[in-house]
């Protein structure tokens, strides 16, 4: 499993020369870089060519990799020129992925509504997808959609997922084990075991983001997702979304580091 380190929450401040310092001495080997959001590390859609080529040349001289560039452009707007803006936006971002040499993109889906358009969101949804995986397709760059907001609900998720239809179009699992009333899924009543959720994804897994591990009502449910995917094989992103914001970031990203590897 690949261990990354994802810059939303406690690294969202850092410039890339921190970022890059940090993340190297608490024993991680990908970053995964949130997009959109202005953050210091200047990893964005439509930044120059010039730029590009330095953020490169940093990550490189690092010894660290590209784990993901994370996009939250999303495909829920009805308006197909939103939907076509949003296209062209993610196309831009995986020629970045394909010049930094990094194989995977996450985007968003990300709002399904309740009424007579619901069908024709997931379609819209699964049509830009699919459009995405193939112009990623040649250059083996997974294009994943995180399974968050509605689509925190797995049946809604592998409903496009399916639609799509790729081999490189897959999902990001989001560590959300009793999603709720705002998706419409929770696992069985009285359930203490993932496996009925973990089993509905696990072959369109690309990356799962992390949050706080250490918790009591979740550490059984990392424990158990680790083992199963332990089982299974799996070779994917891992990436460390944690929101600690106090004094100490590089011990507790050392201690996330040291759980993910005392887990797997």
């Amino acid at each position: 499993m690949k261990w990354s380190l994802n810059t939303y929450g406690t690294c969202q401040e850092w410039d890339l020369d921190k970022l890059l310092e940090i993340a190297k001495a608490t024993g991680y080997e990908w970053i995964e870089f949130l997009m959109d959001y202005n953050q210091p590390h200047g990893v964005e859609a439509y930044i120059s060519a010039e730029k590009r080529a330095e953020i490169k040349s940093k990550v490189d001289a690092s010894g660290l990799k590209f784990g993901s560039l994370t996009s939250c452009v999303t495909f829920h707007s009805l308006d197909a020129s939103e939907r076509q803006k949003s296209v062209a936006q993610v196309k831009n971002v995986i020629d970045m992925a394909r010049e930094f040499g990094c194989d995977h993109v996450r985007v968003l889906g990300d709002r399904v509504p309740e009424d007579e358009n619901k069908q024709m969101v997931f379609k819209n949804v699964s049509d830009c997808l699919r459009e995405l995986g193939e112009y990623a397709q040649d250059d083996e760059i997974a294009v994943s959609m995180e399974m968050h907001g509605s689509f925190s609900n797995p049946e809604y998720s592998l409903e496009v997922i399916h639609a799509a239809n790729l081999p490189n179009v897959g999902l990001v699992f989001n560590c959300q084990w009793r999603v709720g009333a705002e998706s419409g899924w929770s696992l069985p009543a009285g359930s203490t075991s993932i496996a009925p959720l973990y089993e509905m994804m696990k072959n369109h897994l690309t990356s799962i983001h992390t949050h706080s591990m250490e918790a009591p009502e979740e550490f059984e449910y990392y424990r158990e997702m680790f083992q199963l995917l332990k089982r299974d094989g799996y070779q994917g992103y891992v990436s460390n979304e944690s929101a600690y914001r106090g004094p100490d970031p590089e011990k507790v990203l050392s201690l996330y580091t040291a759980l993910f590897r005392a887990l797997t």
